[in-house]
C-alpha cells in the first residue's frame, strides 16, 4: 500500500520524529512523509533517506499569532492523495487540521497528545500560573481551537494513541468515541541500547529542554539532595538535550538556577551518539516532566539498565514499576531528593533496579508497534472512502 503521513514539523530529535522514522523505515508499506516545516540539520539524519515532501511552510514559533497562522495554513492545505491508499496524521494538536481538505482516503490518527496546553490540566495550570496576564487570550484561543479541533477529529476512521494517559485526554475532551481509540505504545531498539553496568556518580536528565518538561524540578531536587546528604558530594547532575527555538529564555533561567558550582553540567544540542552516551555511564535517570504523555526517555534509560526516578503522573506510571525498576514520586524536590539518596547510598539497589528495568523494557521493542500498525493498514486495503 502507499501511505501518506503528515506531521507539521520535522525538525527535532524528539520522540515524535523517532516514532515516524521507525514506523516508515520498518513498515512493509510504501510511505511518503508530508510536512509543513522540514529542517534536516536538527532532526535525525536518517530522514534524508526517506521520501519527504515539504508543503506550504509554517513557523515553529509557539505564540498565539504564530500558532493561529500555522493552523490556518494547515487547514487550507490540500495534498494530492490520488496515488495514496491512506493518510496517517501524526498528531500533537495542529496536525489534525490537515483533515479538513484531505479526507478522500481513509484518515488514521496516531495521537501523541491532543494539544497539551489545552488538554493537559497540569501543563495548563503551570502555563497560566507563570503567565497570569495571558489568561484572557488563552481562554479565547482555547475556545476557538477546541471548536475546530473537534470538527477535524470527526474525519478520523481510527485513532492510535501512545498511552492510557493520552487515551483519557482524548475521551474526556470528546474528541473521539471509545470504540475508535486504541493504545499502541511506541518502542525502542532494544538491541542497540544494551546495559553497560557502569554506574558513574552522576544523575542524568535527557530530552528536549522545554518549559513543560519541568527541568527546573530536577535541578532543585539535586540541590536538595546535596544539601541533605553532604556525604554524596561527588555526585553531579548532567542535563542533555536540544534547546528549541523560543526556549532560550527558559534555558537561561535553568542556567541561573544551576549556578556556577560546576556540579550541574549542561550538554546542549547533543548528537544522537552523545545523547545515548549520557545514559550509558549514568547512575540513574531523573524524569521531572509533569503528566508526561508517554515518555521515551525512561524507556531508553531502562534499556541501558538504569533505574528511573519519575513524577508519579501520566505515561511513566505505565512504564516504570515503583520500587522495582525505579521510583514514582510526587513532583517536589524533597521527594526526588529522598529517592536519589536511597539509590546513591546503595549501589547494589541501583544495580538491582537497573536489571529489572532492562528486563521490563524488552516488551517495548519496535517490532510489535510496527506490526500492529501495518496490520491495521492492511485491513483498509482497497478502500477509497472516508
Amino acid at each position: 500500500m502507499k501511505i501518506a503521513i503528515y506531521y507539521p514539523w520535522v525538525y527535532l530529535r524528539s520522540g515524535v520524529e523517532r516514532m515516524m522514522l521507525e514506523l516508515v523505515r520498518r513498515s512493509r508499506h510504501d510511505w511518503t512523509i508530508f510536512t509543513s516545516h522540514y529542517y534536516p540539520d536538527q532532526t535525525f539524519p536518517e530522514f534524508s533517506d526517506l521520501q519527504i515532501v515539504e508543503l506550504s511552510r509554517i513557523s515553529v514559533k509557539r505564540g498565539y499569532l504564530a500558532v493561529s497562522a500555522a493552523a490556518v495554513t494547515i487547514l487550507k492545505q490540500k495534498i494530492d492523495l490520488s496515488d495514496y491508499d491512506v493518510l496517517v496524521v501524526s498528531s500533537e494538536g495542529l496536525g489534525d487540521f490537515i483533515t479538513f481538505r484531505n479526507h478522500d482516503v481513509p484518515v488514521v490518527c496516531y495521537c501523541h497528545t491532543p494539544l497539551k496546553v489545552i488538554h493537559d490540566r497540569f501543563v495548563r495550570e503551570k502555563y497560566l500560573n507563570e503567565n497570569p496576564r495571558m489568561k484572557l487570550p488563552f481562554i479565547i484561543f482555547s475556545g476557538i481551537f477546541r471548536f475546530f479541533d473537534r470538527l477535524a477529529w470527526k474525519r478520523y476512521k481510527h485513532v492510535f494513541c501512545n498511552s492510557n494517559e493520552v487515551r483519557k485526554r482524548i475521551l474526556s475532551s470528546g474528541l473521539a468515541p471509545n470504540e475508535k481509540v486504541e493504545v499502541l505504545r511506541p518502542g525502542l531498539d532494544v538491541k542497540q541500547m544494551q546495559p553497560t553496568w557502569v554506574f558513574e556518580k552522576y544523575f542524568v536528565v535527557v530530552g528536549r529542554i522545554k518549559w513543560w518538561k519541568n527541568v527546573e524540578l530536577a535541578i532543585e531536587s539535586f540541590r536538595e539532595f546535596k544539601r541533605r546528604n553532604p556525604e554524596f558530594n561527588e555526585f553531579k547532575l548532567q542535563i542533555t538535550g536540544q534547546v528549541e527555538n523560543g526556549s532560550e529564555g527558559y534555558f537561561a533561567m535553568l542556567s541561573d538556577i544551576a549556578g556556577d558550582s560546576g556540579d550541574v553540567i549542561f550538554k546542549r544540542d547533543p548528537t544522537e551518539s552523545e545523547l545515548l552516551d549520557s545514559y550509558r555511564s549514568s547512575y540513574c535517570l531523573l524524569f521531572p516532566s509533569l503528566n508526561e504523555d508517554w515518555g521515551m526517555t525512561p524507556l531508553e534509560a531502562m534499556s541501558f539498565g538504569k533505574p528511573v526516578i519519575a513524577v508519579n503522573q501520566g505515561g511513566p506510571r505505565e512504564s516504570v514499576v515503583d520500587g522495582v525498576t525505579g521510583y514514582l514520586v510526587s513532583p517536589e524536590p524533597g521527594a526526588f531528593a529522598d529517592a536519589m539518596a536511597r539509590l546513591a547510598g546503595d549501589s547494589e539497589l541501583a544495580r538491582r533496579l537497573g536489571e529489572a528495568a532492562a528486563a521490563r523494557v524488552q516488551m517495548y521493542d519496535w517490532s510489535y508497534f510496527v506490526e500492529r500498525f501495518d496490520t491495521y493498514l492492511d485491513s483498509l486495503s482497497g478502500r477509497k472512502d472516508s
